[in-house]
């Protein structure tokens, strides 16, 4: 953390030097360009002798469409043209006395500065001489650290899906995280110099192309995705970019759609392939699942020419994509055979699948097996303190001993007892398809994607001063993906169910050229984003009666069963966050202005964007009861493995003397439905200079302000609970908008007196919150920033011909980073929230109660009218919604979760800094090698608003009376499931990057990139459920979330990728058999491969703590010293494939007592440690499986005449069929994970359930047919 600040503090000072110099410049000199989605040619003239030649007249043609250009050089005999569009070029030098030279063959790519030096030999200048060889592939004009992948590439590489935005990641400083949370992965997501992905910013044709929908729900990054055949080229730009390029601090994806030229061009394709070929899935093969059902036809054409030659040129393609694909579903827990027919009143499979684990001690001393059933009607205190309950079938015991051997009754569960309305709903699960308890169902249901889109661009050239173009842009995918059941059972992730998303895109600009030295570029674009998606039964309404269930809202895709979550079952019935529904709109205007005067090219613009995005994603619209096991299982020492037995059982009054209401749910969550439609603004200016000193140094220099407007709610929907430090005397305070359309009414026991004390302002009151009702603070109810400054500079030094030396820094502002619908302050009562109703669990707090206490508490099922709660206030299968208030006024606030940005607002600022060396070894081959560092400050982090202060011991109650002299608990012990976003997280990355990179020659081509790099944080990925950092202890002032720093989750220390592509050197014109006839070339020659490799490490894992050490902090594990963890795949004892080969390396910490012990009921093993160090070890203490993938194609390219070309492609992904496993834990929204994998002490430890890049893991082989003309 040293190194960290003492950077920063550098760079601060380089950077006040660099506005002075910069503010120098611009009062001296005029401003100028941009070049977002165009480059620019530079170069010096000189003759023979090396002197430099004033005055020359220098001709740039565009040989596509025939546009020309025409400057003079300076007195230091250098030129530029600057913005031109991407194509290509020749360039054309005369002057008195010289032979007029002209560069051929010269390739402008997207954001490239180009350096073409021209010699001139004496002669008249009628005389002429071509240079056609390229010049070398040297970066000498700018700092900036990138790729540019050409159109060839796109085209030729092997593409999985056919997403060229998949090629970034070849780039060096790029890594490819295990598949996210929110599906991003699949789609060609990435992290780059230890960046968060969702910091990076996606342009078309200059253009914003993010996807602001506050969680991706659609899958990806971006708005529109044009098919490789249309796309010219883009670069990849991840550090150390000029001031024109805002709006995110990660890599900048530039990409330009292709335009027509004089010539009509273009091609027809069909992409297939089936399951017939292909391998089957690990977890297929593994749990001897059937092959899943594969159909995939990729078909378009695309088409481009002149409408008028010189003129008016269009380009159109078209692609449609239908897909059929079986999706493995693997780890799936169902009840047993035994259970169901015994109508789940024999659960004595439970204890048996638990054999190998540690009994547990209750606080009468027995001992008592994993997966005994306890009967919660015998739920008591213990006459030593603490509370007791009795296992069913206890009677049936012939000695002390509690075991299956000895009481034959063990887990027998009277029928009279069951719920029938349970057992239904049990039923709904299919039968396993495997032994065993947990892990016992397989399938492969099928996917289905239905695929269209298109894109239309054209261009006009009034004027060789004006030039004009256009492009529409649309994509329709609509998908239904399933979950592990199908139906009514459900049990999907919040990815899977029907989906659709539909984008749009508009985009035109307009370039105007004073005089080749001066030009201004204009550009308006509008881009629109909706996607939908609810569950299988969203719109199967009624189904929650056929089962008991009343008052489940049933409208509007809402169909469907509740949620239901055990402890050892997978989930049953609808997926929570559903349904969603999400629109983002952007609209925005660019312009940029560039001039170039004698050796500077001076650059300004401005851009503005207006964003919406609306969103509906209430997170318990079907509401979700939870059955983990806490009144079936021993007190205080749950297992989890009971949660079926607390599911059937409804409460009833007590069978012991003593005896107290247990029962019913762990907890009832319950969520309103409404939408919100947030708005926010972005303004951006910046100055740019390019200076070329002289024909070898080129020092670049800028400066950008951004201000990232608040989100807004357009109808005044949005609070924000400031927990601290609140407006206007600095206490906890909860803003609302004083106006707005929205109903703003707020609960309370005055104006509702059945709320008995527990209305919203009753209980803001108790936990000491203002209410402030104002529209002082407008948009947003925060304070931004608007001090945004970002200086930037580089060099770019050319020692030799053949060498450059290139270094810069600069700071970068993001705050457009998707960050989910949490916290979110549209999602704030009165508006949108969510209900969590938990029971109150029995503590030690009153060894000798004997009368009947409250199950419920503060909770509306106690009171609520029917009589449809359970027996003593309970929450029950049979309750439903039916106690629950939706309107505002009715709303019972206890255990709400307030929403609260932080009130004085911090964006997020990133430095970055490289320094790199290029040589060239041959005019086509270079290689370079460099550092890059980013060192991020003020990162956002989602974390709890109400946590405690203070290590407390295991036992402690973390809610204190608030006023009672009580320490460390909870300051708002009423709202406890409150979240913040605070701004007060850090990154660094320090990164070797290495590239060598050959150009076509001789038929060969191949960018080999390596990376060695470490990236720590103390801030996860918002939106990834893998991500290690969440706060352990944030407000405790010596942990804070400082005590979380360590490797971040999407960390890669190695990273290698090698692609290419090489022209085999067989057939007419080639190295062998060049003289072979007409039917021998026919089948030896026009062969091409093309290959992408990758081999990357593993991904950190964090272990958290199998029992929490302090209350209200969060454990993770401590390395046992002498041990080693022997990662590595292997089959563990339970059959499964498993990452960890000895959890004795991994144990539980502890707090150490006053003897030097572990102090009184700690876990059996831990390891005692002083103070915080109870917390364990830092974040990601160990990795997981590594990546390695070879993807490889062969083409034959096939005359047909002199216009038409037919290609056959043969393309192997994953040739090698090697399995690229998730780490253990790695799971939800439809990524498998086995349960309990994570802690050391189950015997599931280790064991992962899905690949990768699953369901496109295995071996899958594709052919295409391509005609060319």
């Amino acid at each position: 953390m040293a190194f960290r600040r003492n950077t920063l503090s550098l760079f601060r000072s380089l950077g006040c030097i660099t506005i002075a110099c910069l503010c120098f410049l611009l009062i001296q000199t005029p401003s100028g360009f941009g070049q977002v989605d165009e480059g620019s040619i530079t170069g010096v003239v000189q003759d023979s002798t090396g002197a430099v030649v004033p005055n020359a007249t220098v001709t740039l043609l565009n040989t596509d469409v025939g546009l020309s250009l025409v400057t003079t050089t300076n007195s230091s005999g250098i030129y530029t043209f600057t913005p031109v569009r991407i194509g290509h070029y020749s360039v054309s030098v005369s002057a008195a006395g010289f032979s007029t030279t002209t560069q051929q063959n010269l390739q402008v790519a997207v954001s490239q500065n180009l350096r073409v030096n021209v010699e001139l030999k004496a002669g008249a200048t009628t005389q002429t001489v071509e240079v056609t060889a390229a010049p070398p592939q040297l970066q000498t004009e700018d700092a900036s650290v990138g790729q540019v992948v050409n159109g060839q590439s796109v085209n030729n590489l092997p593409l999985n899906g056919r997403n060229f935005t998949f090629l970034a990641q070849l780039s060096a400083g790029v890594n490819t995280p295990q598949a996210d949370t929110r599906g991003n992965a699949a789609n060609g997501a990435f992290s780059a110099n230890g960046l968060r992905p969702a910091q990076n910013n996606y342009l078309l044709d200059g253009i914003d192309n993010n996807s602001d929908n506050v969680d991706f729900l659609n899958g990806t990054n971006f708005v529109v995705l044009p098919p490789p055949d249309a796309i010219a080229e883009f670069k990849v730009q991840t550090s150390d970019y000029s001031a024109e390029l805002g709006r995110a601090a990660g890599a900048v994806l530039n990409a330009t759609v292709k335009s027509g030229t004089n010539s009509i061009h273009g091609a027809v394709w069909e992409f297939f392939r089936n399951d017939v070929l292909d391998a089957a899935d690990w977890f297929e093969n593994n749990n001897g699942v059937k092959k899943g059902e594969l159909r995939w036809n990729q078909f378009g054409a695309s088409i481009g020419g002149p409408i008028i030659k010189n003129k008016i040129f269009y380009f159109g393609d078209y692609q449609g994509f239908r897909h059929v694909q079986g999706n493995t579903q693997s780890g799936v827990s169902v009840p047993t055979v035994l259970e169901r027919n015994s109508g789940y009143s024999n659960l004595s499979e439970l204890i048996t699948a638990n054999a190998s684990s540690a009994p547990r001690t209750d606080a009468l001393g027995r001992s008592i097996p994993v997966g005994t059933v306890l009967d919660p009607a015998t739920t008591r205190p213990a006459p030593g303190g603490g509370w007791v309950r009795d296992p069913f079938g206890l009677s049936s015991c012939t000695g002390p001993t509690i075991s299956l051997a000895s009481c034959p009754q063990l887990n027998q569960i009277p029928g009279n007892r069951i719920d029938p309305n349970a057992v239904a709903l049990l039923n709904l699960f299919p039968l396993p398809t495997s032994g065993g308890v947990t892990s016992n169902f397989a399938d492969s249901p099928n996917l289905y994607q239905h695929n269209n889109q298109f894109d239309v661009r054209a261009d006009f050239n009034p004027s060789e001063k004006d030039q004009v173009f256009a492009r529409v842009s649309y994509w329709d995918n609509p998908q239904y993906i399933p979950g592990p059941f199908g139906g009514i059972a459900d049990g999907g992730g919040f990815q899977e169910g029907d989906q659709t998303a539909k984008s749009f895109q508009g985009v035109s600009a307009y370039t105007h050229v004073f005089s080749p030295s001066t030009v201004n570029v204009a550009r308006f674009g509008w881009s629109h984003l909706h996607t939908s998606r609810f569950g299988p039964e969203g719109s199967n309404y009624g189904i929650p009666k056929q089962f008991g269930i009343p008052d489940i809202p049933q409208t509007d895709n809402n169909g469907g069963l509740p949620a239901y979550s055990f402890g050892g079952l997978s989930t049953l019935g609808s997926n929570n966050f559903l349904p969603s529904d999400e629109t983002t709109q952007a609209t925005q205007v660019v312009d940029d202005f560039s001039k170039v005067y004698q050796a500077h090219s001076f650059k300004v613009g401005i851009e503005y964007q207006h964003v919406r995005f609306n969103t509906l994603q209430p997170a318990y619209s079907h509401g979700q009861w939870d059955y983990n096991g806490n009144f079936t299982d021993v007190p205080s020492n749950n297992s989890s493995t009971t949660g079926i037995a607390q599911f059937l059982l409804p409460p009833v009054a007590p069978t012991v003397p003593g005896g107290i209401v247990s029962g019913g749910s762990d907890q009832v969550q319950a969520s309103n439905i409404n939408k919100t439609y947030d708005e926010r603004m972005y303004f951006a200016a910046y100055i740019q200079d390019d200076w070329k000193v002289n024909s070898k140094f080129t020092l670049n220099a800028g400066i950008r302000w951004d201000y990232f407007g608040p989100i807004n709610e357009t109808n005044g929907g949005q609070a924000n609970f400031v927990w601290n430090n609140g407006p206007p005397n600095g206490t906890p305070t909860f803003i609302i908008p004083a106006s707005g359309k929205d109903d703003r009414s707020l609960s309370s026991t005055a104006n509702n007196p059945s709320l008995n004390g527990q209305g919203f302002l009753d209980l803001l009151a108790k936990d000491n919150i203002t209410l402030l009702q104002t529209d002082r603070y407008g948009q947003g109810l925060l304070k931004p920033q608007y001090n945004n400054f970002s200086p930037r500079v580089g060099f770019a030094y050319q020692v030799d011909p053949k060498l450059v030396v290139r270094g810069g820094f600069g700071f970068f502002y993001n705050a457009f980073e998707n960050q989910g619908y949490g916290p979110n302050i549209g999602e704030n009562y009165p508006f949108v929230y969510n209900f969590n109703y938990v029971p109150k669990v029995p503590t030690n707090a009153a060894p000798g109660l004997s009368t009947v206490a409250p199950v419920s508490y503060g909770t509306p099922f106690s009171s609520c009218s029917g009589g449809t709660a359970g027996y003593g206030g309970t929450a029950t299968l049979e309750s439903g919604f039916s106690c629950i208030g939706f309107t505002p006024l009715n709303v019972n606030a206890s255990n709400l979760g307030l929403q609260g940005l932080q009130f004085k607002f911090v964006t997020p600022r990133t430095l970055a800094a490289n320094l790199s060396f290029q040589y060239a070894i041959t005019r086509s081959l270079a290689a370079q090698i460099g550092y890059v560092l980013t060192d991020a400050n003020n990162l956002q982090m989602n974390l709890g608003a109400n946590n405690v202060t203070a290590l407390l011991p295991h036992d402690a109650s973390t809610n204190g009376v608030v006023g009672g002299g009580t320490t460390g608990t909870r300051p708002f012990p009423d709202f406890s499931g409150s979240s913040s976003g605070r701004m007060i997280g850090a990154s660094i990355y320090n990164g070797l990057q290495t590239k060598l990179e050959e150009q076509l020659s001789n038929g060969l081509n191949f960018l080999f990139t390596y990376t060695f790099s470490k990236t720590f944080t103390d801030a996860g990925d918002l939106l990834n459920g893998g991500s290690a950092q969440n706060g352990r202890a944030v407000d405790i002032p010596a942990f804070g979330v400082r005590g979380d720093w360590g490797l971040a989750s999407f960390n890669i220390t190695n990273v290698f990728h090698f692609s290419g592509g090489y022209e085999l050197p067989f057939g007419t014109g080639k190295r062998f058999m060049h003289d072979s006839g007409r039917l021998v070339n026919a089948v030896v020659g026009g062969w091409t491969t093309q290959w992408i490799t990758t081999l990357q490490g593993g991904q950190p894992i964090t272990l958290g703590c199998p029992t929490g050490t302090v209350a209200g902090s969060g454990c993770y594990d401590v390395i046992v010293k002498g041990q080693s963890a022997k990662l590595g795949l292997h089959t563990d004892s339970n059959g499964k494939q498993s990452w960890f080969g000895n959890p004795q390396a991994f144990q539980q910490p502890c707090q150490l007592g006053s003897d030097l012990s572990p102090i009184p009921d700690s876990p059996a093993g831990c390891i005692p440690l002083t103070g915080l160090g109870a917390l364990g070890y830092r974040p990601t203490t160990t990795t997981g499986p590594g990546f390695h993938r070879l993807d490889f194609s062969t083409f034959k390219r096939i005359p047909i005449n002199e216009r038409f070309n037919m290609e056959f492609r043969a393309e192997f992904f994953n040739i090698f069929n090697h399995p690229n496993f998730n780490a253990p834990g790695f799971g939800g929204n439809g990524v498998v994970s086995i349960s309990n994998s994570t802690n050391f002490n189950n015997s599931n430890f280790g064991e992962i359930g899905s690949t990768r890049d699953a369901p496109y893991d295995p071996r899958q082989i594709q052919f295409a047919l391509k005609l060319y003309y």
